[in-house]
């Protein structure tokens, strides 16, 4: 199966950020006309979802995600102040499939694929992997 793996560069410790033109790239250097498209984040504090990228849903998507997480007293032993990173990426999910016609990705007209980074800034690798039908 064709993949590749591109890199995206995070400003703040908590940010989401729409990396859907940089996945439509990588489908259309692998030259899948038909097919599926899974997107993997390889981190632990970072997740994927789709969703709208306009002014302001990155933030309210970022806050509903801290609010959710409990405030307990976290067993994490590397840095329990960083747990709760950790647990919104887990229910965030690490990846993602969407299909793939005419070789472009078949998201909804309000849909982007999203990056939410929980514990930045950093670097994080993201696997775009094609399967032909």
């Amino acid at each position: 199966m064709p993949s590749k793996t591109i890199t995206i560069s995070t400003g703040r410790d908590k940010q989401v950020l729409d990396i859907t033109d940089r996945v439509q790239k990588c489908v259309s250097e692998l030259e899948v006309d038909e097919g599926l498209c899974n997107v993997f984040v390889t981190h632990t504090t970072a997740g994927l979802t789709t969703g709208e990228s306009t002014e302001g849903t990155d933030q309210d998507l970022m806050e509903v995600l801290e609010r959710i997480i409990p405030a307990i007293k976290f067993r994490h032993e590397h840095d329990p102040s960083h747990a709760p990173d950790h647990m919104i990426s887990s229910l965030v999910g690490a990846s993602l499939t969407i299909p793939i016609d005419g070789g472009k990705l078949q998201l909804g007209t309000w849909q982007s694929i999203l990056l939410v980074e929980c514990n930045g800034p950093r670097e994080r690798e993201i696997v775009v992997t094609v399967v032909a039908a």
